[in-house]
């Protein structure tokens, strides 16, 4: 009986020794892994950017925080997205990580459809949704200029309350781009083209805008438009011009 009691107690022993090996290996294979994880072997030494034209590397690594070489398990991918996001030119940003130091950066640009003068005398340029992309001095060619926004937002900000004319802005066709001076919203008329050397066009709402910027070519290539003061376009199948 007392050698089985010695036996027992022998054998929960070593159990006992067995489990504290185990837990200190365990602790410090954890401990290792983690000062490895917090290394510079395993951080974000590798950024790769693609589709970032009008965005710099330098503003993306900025307001990503991945201009430090951060550890990758510190990268939080979501959140440098939408921080890339905000940058103004950006409309999405995909982040990804590769082990063990690498970093993609996946950039789709706004494009801008408009520019509307600011009080400086330079150009905003604004994409569809009325976000301001840039201010440049002179406006680039082919872009339709918009009136009567009022105070412009810095690049990044949005101009509420004329999503009609972003819209109308975007559907111009190329073809027209030159001949149309400038859209703007009128009392009782709603969206207003301002054409070079003919009379201005009535769009109205945003419904059927091909149909009326395909009338509005027509009118102006085939009909005299000599003592025309404006081109009803409301109903483009029918454009109506008036004196």
């Amino acid at each position: 009986m007392i050698e089985r009691r010695v036996l027992v107690a022998r054998q929960a022993g070593r159990r006992r020794l067995r489990a504290v090996v185990v837990g200190s290996v365990v602790v410090a294979l954890g401990a290792g892994l983690f000062g490895l994880a917090q290394s510079p072997l395993i951080s974000a030494r590798s950024v790769q950017i693609t589709g970032a034209v009008h965005t710099t590397r330098a503003e993306i690594l900025a307001v990503s925080g991945l201009g430090h070489d951060p550890p990758l398990i510190d990268v939080n991918t979501a959140a440098d997205a939408h921080a890339i996001e905000r940058l103004p030119w950006v409309d999405k940003a995909v982040v990804s990580v590769s082990f063990p130091s690498s970093v993609r950066v996946v950039v789709a640009e706004r494009r801008p459809v408009a520019v509307a003068r600011l009080a400086s005398g330079r150009v905003a340029l604004l994409d569809v949704t009325g976000r301001v992309l840039a201010d440049v001095a002179r406006p680039r060619k082919g872009l339709v200029a918009l009136l009567g926004l009022g105070a412009l937002p810095a690049p990044g900000g949005a101009v509420r309350g004329a999503t009609g004319l972003f819209v109308a802005a975007a559907a111009l066709p190329a073809g027209l781009a030159s001949r149309v001076a400038a859209l703007a919203i009128r009392p009782g008329l709603g969206i207003v083209a301002e054409v070079h050397r003919a009379p201005q066009a009535i769009l109205g709402a945003t419904t059927d805008l091909r149909a009326k910027y395909v009338a509005l070519a027509t009118v102006l290539s085939e009909v005299s438009l000599q003592g025309i003061a404006t081109i009803d376009l409301r109903a483009p199948s029918d454009p109506v011009l008036t004196p």
